[in-house]
């Protein structure tokens, strides 16, 4: 038997897409299960995948089964991402333990990092701009932390970097769960490295605005805390029409990115280390 899982992007979404590649493998041993993606480094080194295939394009293989994951969450906005996903696949969400993202990485400790109490910080410039921060409540964010007496280091890539910090900016899905991995704690807005964090054993503190967290923060038994804006209309991802997949705000104003506080998100951080 062949199994085809398709989740072509984002990255984040990719990620959550984990779980029912994993429970798939549990529920037939003996299949091969192939996954379309443009992010194939997602599945590296994965024990339950046979082969990644590019996302658009490129080689195809006969297959007995698909499950297409494209639009799964994006016609359930008001469900939590791998739910929907579980739900799509199998016609149930699964159960709780059975639900948290991996990633297979060299989980050693990077030299310079472990053990200096760093927090990795990614003030992401995303796709949409009602997920993207103002640079200066990132900028708030790292100075509040220092003088705090915390180190920071910048993940992600060149275009969320911030000049005057200690950066690692390389597109590297493994190489950033590593560094991650080696941190104290992990913050960043609802983007993609938020759910490569996910599949570390790094606390995370997650920003959310157009979505609402318990939709996308990554399912962890503990060591996670939100951030949200303080407004009402948090979340008005999932009162869209279905499918949602651009960029929306229900106020025409993006409100919610600069209602964010910085003194918030470093709070967030504290209680989660102190």
């Amino acid at each position: 038997m062949k199994i085809l899982v398709r989740r072509t992007g984002a990255l984040g979404d990719v990620v959550m897409a984990t779980p029912v590649v994993r429970r798939l493998r549990r529920e037939n041993s003996y299949a091969r299960i192939f996954v379309q993606t443009a992010y194939p480094d997602v599945f590296k080194d994965n024990p339950h995948v046979d082969m990644v295939l590019p996302g658009e394009g490129g080689e195809r293989v006969p297959i007995n089964r698909l499950v297409d994951l494209d639009l799964a969450y994006e016609r359930r906005p008001d469900m939590h991402v791998v739910e929907a996903y579980m739900l799509e696949a199998f016609g149930d969400t699964g159960e709780r333990s059975d639900r948290r993202q991996e990633l297979f990485f060299d989980r050693s400790s990077m030299s310079g990092i472990a053990g200096k109490g760093y927090i990795a910080v990614h003030a992401a410039v995303a796709g949409w701009r009602n997920r993207t921060l103002p640079r200066d409540t990132w900028k708030e964010v790292l100075h509040r932390l220092n003088v705090a007496g915390l180190s920071v280091i910048l993940i992600g890539t060149e275009r969320d970097a911030i000049p005057g910090y200690l950066s690692f900016l390389v597109p590297d899905i493994h190489a950033q769960a590593r560094l991650i991995q080696s941190c104290v704690c992990f913050v960043g807005s609802d983007s993609g490295l938020l759910h490569v964090a996910g599949a570390t054993d790094t606390p995370i503190v997650g920003v959310f605005t157009s979505a609402r967290p318990e939709y996308r923060l990554p399912f962890r038994e503990d060591c996670a805390a939100v951030v949200p804006p303080g407004l009402d209309c948090l979340g008005c991802l999932a009162r869209q029409p279905v499918p949602s997949t651009t960029e929306s705000c229900e106020r025409g104003d993006l409100a919610c990115v600069g209602a964010v506080r910085a003194t918030d998100i470093v709070d967030a951080v504290l209680k989660l280390i102190l």
